[in-house]
Parts: structure tokens; C-alpha cells; sequence
């Protein structure tokens, strides 16, 4: 386990919106989520621009306390770098590269990367996946030639993720990205037993992005 720190747990436990205060207290925020989801929904229908190679475009607003509570989690299997990241934002990013050198483990050089949050652009940066799966190709790589898999939990009927940005910056990176988008998927290694499934269709590379 890569992050969070027992002291930054419980300092975002205070910090979440879900720690109860007071019933009066629950009452005003519950007015503030309200509204700031009515905000976000507004935001959510973002202007695409076309955009060349290598132009990577995220959000100024940082992720939830909540999100940013997830479980940083890192294993070496069969030599291969996994990375689960659950919903974790930018500082819990952050905080698990900082440590990484610390329990082991060098970067970049992560092989599988489950991009967090869906695929928000509020949870990543330009300069954090530089440090976990290094910086950007100067051109786009063939097909076929990528170096390491993005797989990103989305849901089919949510039309907002994963974020084209988001993709735009992994397939930057060497990646090849992969979206539940309904479907079960199985990762392997070379050396796992055959189990009858069938390869899986990577993303495309978006040619615009959110503004």
C-alpha cells in the first residue's frame, strides 16, 4: 500500500463531507452538495476543441476528500508493475510516487495502470503521469507497438467518461486504453493459462478534448 497515511486518513476523514458535525450542520451541507452538484452537471457538457498530438488539457478543481481517502495500491507480479488507484486524486497520486522509491518500487515502469475515478481529468495531471508512466511521445505510436495498458472503469450509460483528455494523455504516453463500458475484462500475463476469452478493443485516439 502505496498511500494514504494513517495521519492523512484520518486528517481527509475530518475534511469529508460525510463526517457528521451537527444535524444542523448536516442540513446546510446537504443544501452545498445539492448545489454543487447541479454545478458540476452544468460543467459536465464541456465544449470539445481540436487539439494536436501532445496537447493535454485537465481540470483546475481538485477531487473530493472522499476520493482522495482511496487506497493507493502496488504489486510485482511475474515481474509486471500494477497499479490499482481506486478514485484517488492528484495528492493521493502525489503522495503514493513519493513514497514509491521507498517500498521498492521505481519510476516510471507501470505496466498495468487502472486510471482512477473513471477517467476524470480532475484526478490526473500532465506531471503525475509523467512520474508514474513517464512523459509524453514526441508522435503517435503504431498500432500495435504500445508499451503498457490504462484500463478504466466506466459505465456504458455515462456519456462523460472516461474524459477525452484523460485518454488523449495515456495514449500520449505509450498506452493502450481499455473501458469496462459494460464489459467484463480478464488481464493476463504470458504466463496464465489459456481461459477462452477474446482480445479486447483498445480506444481511439480522440483528436479533440475538453476545454
Amino acid at each position: 500500500m502505496l498511500a494514504p497515511t494513517k495521519l492523512r486518513y484520518l486528517d481527509l476523514v475530518v475534511d469529508s463531507e460525510r463526517t457528521p458535525e451537527s444535524v444542523q450542520q448536516d442540513i446546510v451541507k446537504a443544501f452545498q452538495v445539492a448545489s454543487g452538484l447541479l454545478e458540476r452537471a452544468f460543467r459536465a457538457v464541456a465544449n470539445l476543441v481540436k487539439a494536436a498530438w501532445g496537447a493535454e488539457v485537465f481540470s483546475s478543481e481538485e477531487t473530493s476528500a472522499e476520493n482522495e481517502i482511496s487506497v493507493v495500491q502496488w504489486a510485482s507480479l511475474c515481474g509486471a508493475q500494477i497499479l490499482l488507484t481506486g478514485d484517488a486524486g492528484r495528492a493521493a497520486l502525489t503522495e503514493a510516487a513519493d513514497y514509491a522509491p521507498v517500498a521498492g518500487l521505481v519510476l516510471p515502469g507501470i505496466y498495468r495502470f487502472q486510471v482512477p475515478h473513471h477517467g476524470s481529468r480532475r484526478n490526473v495531471s500532465t506531471e503525475i503521469l509523467d512520474r508514474w508512466v513517464g512523459p509524453r511521445l514526441p508522435s503517435r505510436p503504431a498500432t500495435g507497438s504500445e508499451t503498457w495498458t490504462a484500463i478504466i472503469s466506466s459505465a456504458k450509460e455515462d456519456t462523460d467518461h472516461p474524459r477525452k483528455s484523460v485518454v488523449r494523455a495515456l495514449i500520449h504516453r505509450g498506452a493502450s486504453v481499455i473501458a469496462t463500458e459494460g464489459q467484463n475484462i480478464y488481464v493476463f500475463s504470458q504466463f496464465a493459462p489459456p481461459r477462452g476469452w477474446g482480445p479486447v478493443q483498445p480506444m481511439a485516439y480522440p483528436e479533440e478534448q475538453e476545454e
